[in-house]
């Protein structure tokens, strides 16, 4: 586990800007980020600053809890400090830099908030494999060329979305198009899409959870598109935007413990999407895809996703989440039998 550390001295009579300059000096110094710099953090530490010291007019301890101020390479950075008014007639120091207070206890309270350190393991293997494969892709390509091979590219005649070989019975087809792709800039943007949000979420939701998300993700995204559009498709988008709306989901769960942040963030994820969707609408991209895909991530995510609570007692904080064990699975199968339902009916009517 991680855990996110920094410590306010015990004040007296200091105004919001001082304490405010204090903080992002500490955080600068132990973690190197000038959060001075990034508005929304800026602002709710002004605003959990001015709210302290209100509560210190009227009572003797006050405290600040920001989770997710931040973040680093290690992981997101909480911030949640006591503050302690100091009796009247007592200067902050006395003279040798110890800081004295109305306990006179004189050591910056801390607290301690482990967080999840989940690996990012199955997003590495993720990109290994559908990099291993568009190059095989491409050593198609090639041989074919060398008229070698009869196909251009075996591995997407064989596995991507076709709508009458699925009604013909290749079910393989709603799950094999998101590992391949369609050329390098293809593949190039979707694995840095997977590269960014797979690590962000996999860190919370747990490996095991992540690869339920990925691949009911993708399913709904292929099946919404054989359902709504006969053009044949492949690609991990379908699967990288139910990632997009697990994020979104999950901001929104948590969004009393962002604050602010919050709703920044989740702006920005329906920008996100909406420019994709407007991208989508060119010529050659499945729309319909993405469609599925997000909503079938954002189901899943909704009912399976980790809900953390903060528990424990100061200074030994930590975030536990509320989901049973088992809820992710069952809400998976749940999803995937339904799909298979309408699969089915699909098939059904249509022959």
């Amino acid at each position: 586990m991680t855990e996110d550390t920094l410590s306010v001295s015990q004040l007296s009579q200091i105004s919001p800007e001082e304490l405010v300059s204090r903080l992002l000096a500490e955080i600068n110094e132990q973690y190197g980020l000038d959060l001075s710099e990034d508005p929304v953090a800026l602002q709710r530490i002004q605003e959990a600053v001015e709210n302290a010291l209100r509560t210190l007019n009227h009572q003797h301890e006050a405290e600040i809890v920001l989770p997710y101020i931040s973040a680093n390479s290690a992981g997101p950075i909480h911030l949640q400090r006591k503050i302690t008014r100091t009796a009247p007639g007592l200067s902050e120091t006395d003279g040798r830099g110890k800081e004295i207070s109305e306990s006179d206890q004189g050591v910056p309270q801390r607290a301690q908030v482990p967080l999840p350190d989940n690996k990012p393991l199955v997003t590495i293997v993720l990109l290994v494999i559908m990099g291993l494969i568009y190059a095989l892709q491409e050593l198609n390509g090639f041989l074919y060329h060398q008229d070698i091979l009869m196909i251009k590219d075996i591995l997407a005649d064989l596995g991507m979305k076709i709508n009458q070989n699925i009604l013909d019975g290749e079910y393989w087809r709603l799950i094999t198009p998101m590992f391949l792709h369609g050329s390098i800039f293809h593949v190039g943007f979707n694995l840095y899409a997977l590269y960014i949000l797979g690590r962000r979420i996999e860190r919370f939701f747990g490996s095991f959870r992540f690869l339920l998300l990925f691949l009911i993700a993708g399913i709904s995204g292929n099946l919404f598109s054989f359902f709504f559009t006969p053009a044949a498709s492949l690609g991990s988008s379908t699967a990288i935007f139910g990632l997009l709306a697990a994020e979104g989901v999950f901001i929104f769960q948590h969004r009393e413990l962002f604050g602010d942040r919050s709703r920044v963030a989740l702006r920005q994820i329906i920008q996100v999407a909406v420019i994709n969707f407007l991208i989508g609408l060119s010529p050659g991209i499945d729309n319909w895809g993405h469609l599925g895909g997000l909503i079938g991530g954002a189901l899943f995510s909704w009912f399976a996703g980790p809900i953390f609570k903060l528990e424990g007692e100061q200074p030994r904080l930590r975030f536990v989440d509320q989901r049973p064990e088992m809820i992710p699975l069952m809400v998976f199968l749940v999803q995937l039998l339904l799909l298979i339902c309408l699969i089915a009916w699909v098939i059904l009517s249509r022959t």
